[in-house]
């Protein structure tokens, strides 16, 4: 492996798809899109070192007919460290990875998800993920905003005395 090569490995460690991408920065480091949540549909670009990127996962090397410089590969990743558009249709690890090798946002795996249910079944699910997503921050918006609540309710014309059974009460939610 080089520096500006495009790197792979599975994500379920079983050397079958779904694949996770990045860039070969050189020196054992990686740039990829990173989950931020382990339970969301979000991420960020960052660089990180191999042994974090494959999580002892076998890593392969993408193959290309023609691509770009290793240096053009690997200034296109540097630039956009620090991005936090992921979507998993639109701007994936493989789109990233793809567009840094060759210019062009492109996700195979995507292509081949729109061959089996159709651009209508992946348009459908990117609305469907990202009101889940909606969802959940409004829940734990709400979360807190009654938590604060219950605190102020609690706090009115009570003594110091009461402290414990106050976080008792606020443990519970």
């Amino acid at each position: 492996m080089a520096q500006g090569d495009h790197i792979y490995c599975s994500i379920y460690n079983n050397d079958k798809p779904p694949y996770h991408h990045g860039i070969d920065c050189g020196n054992e480091t990686v740039i990829h899109y990173q989950k931020k949540y382990k339970d969301r549909n979000d991420g960020i670009i960052l660089w990180v070192s191999m042994i974090e990127f494959a999580k002892n996962r076998k890593v392969y090397i993408e193959k290309y007919d023609t691509f770009d410089p290793p240096i053009v590969v690997f200034m296109r990743a540097k630039r956009r460290l620090g991005e936090e558009t992921y979507n998993i249709f639109y701007n994936n690890c493989e789109h990233f990875a793809r567009y840094c090798k060759i210019g062009k946002p492109i996700s195979l795996q995507v292509e081949n998800a729109k061959e089996i249910v159709g651009h209508n079944g992946i348009a459908v699910a990117d609305g469907l993920s990202k009101n889940l997503i909606n969802v959940i921050q409004s829940a734990e918006s709400s979360k807190k905003y009654i938590h604060k609540s219950i605190e102020n309710i609690l706090n009115l014309g009570r003594d110091q005395d009461d402290d414990d059974n106050d976080n008792r009460f606020l443990n519970l939610l």
